[in-house]
């Protein structure tokens, strides 16, 4: 033994060297993504699958506890959950399998956003007649909408130029793939020819859809009138007592109701007869 010169106390050390297994068990791992999208009021034309946040762990080696906005969600206990609405989530999981003495927890949290098809609102904004017809079209929501005219190529706005006559079809769609709904919308305007050559295509020559109380007068080029028509009837057929007119272009004019202010107006232009 080795004593301290001033105190007398004992200075010696024993010690003895011995093995040790230190053991080291994983977190859970798992990971969520950052954000996902919850599709609500849905219509069918959704193309996301039922939201689902899952941890891919076994629910016999891991626990889990589930919260959402911060509040525990005493009920939710697997290793996965279908959220019911948009918001924080967030899960807790502790090893059960490896050693109950370390318990490893990992948690992670993700955000829900909630998105949903559009109300869908579609108006033709030029008067009938126009130069160049517009159709303007906006879709209300909590989504991120985007536009189609006929089937044609997705575009951010709304707005569709130079629109032929006739009826066309607008879509609006949620980017998120929430769904989508569709309008038709019918646009007046005069076709430019006619074909009455018995095929069944342009056969006759009308305004339709520009309503039931307008009268369509269509004269030759030197003012003749040659045939009073209705936009509800069958249109001319392109003959004038019996006797069928040559290709040439024709007048006509038209005294309507105009559809966006409702007051009467009168129109005229000339189409050509293609024999």
């Amino acid at each position: 033994n080795t004593l301290d010169a001033i105190t007398g106390a004992d200075t010696s050390i024993c010690y003895a060297v011995a093995g040790l297994t230190l053991q080291v068990n994983p977190l859970p791992e798992f990971d969520l993504d950052d954000s996902y999208i919850l599709c609500v009021t849905t219509n069918g034309t959704e193309i996301l699958d039922p939201l689902v946040l899952d941890t891919g762990l076994s629910e016999t080696a891991y626990s889990f506890e589930w919260s959402y906005n911060g509040a525990i969600l005493a009920t939710e206990t697997g290793s996965s959950l279908m959220p019911t609405g948009g918001g924080t989530y967030s899960v807790t999981v502790t090893d059960i399998s490896s050693s109950t003495v370390t318990s490893c927890v990992n948690t992670d949290t993700t955000e829900v956003i909630e998105s949903a098809p559009p109300s869908l609102e579609v108006k033709l904004v030029t008067q009938a007649f126009a130069d160049n017809n517009v159709i303007e079209a906006l879709g209300t929501g909590i989504g991120v909408y985007e536009y189609s005219l006929d089937g044609g190529p997705w575009q951010d706005s709304g707005t569709f130029t130079n629109v032929s006559s006739g009826t066309h079809e607008v879509t609006a769609r949620d980017k998120n793939g929430c769904g989508m709904v569709s309008t038709s919308i019918f646009v007046i305007d005069y076709p430019a020819y006619f074909t009455p050559n018995g095929d069944g295509n342009h056969d006759t020559w009308n305004i339709p859809g520009i309503g039931s109380s307008a009268k369509i007068y269509i004269f030759d080029r030197y003012g003749k009138l040659l045939k009073q028509i209705s936009p509800t009837g069958s249109g001319w057929n392109g003959t004038y007592r019996g006797n069928l007119m040559p290709t040439s272009d024709y007048w006509f004019t038209v005294e309507y109701d105009e559809p966006l202010t409702g007051n009467r107006k009168e129109f005229k232009a000339h189409f050509t007869l293609k024999r």
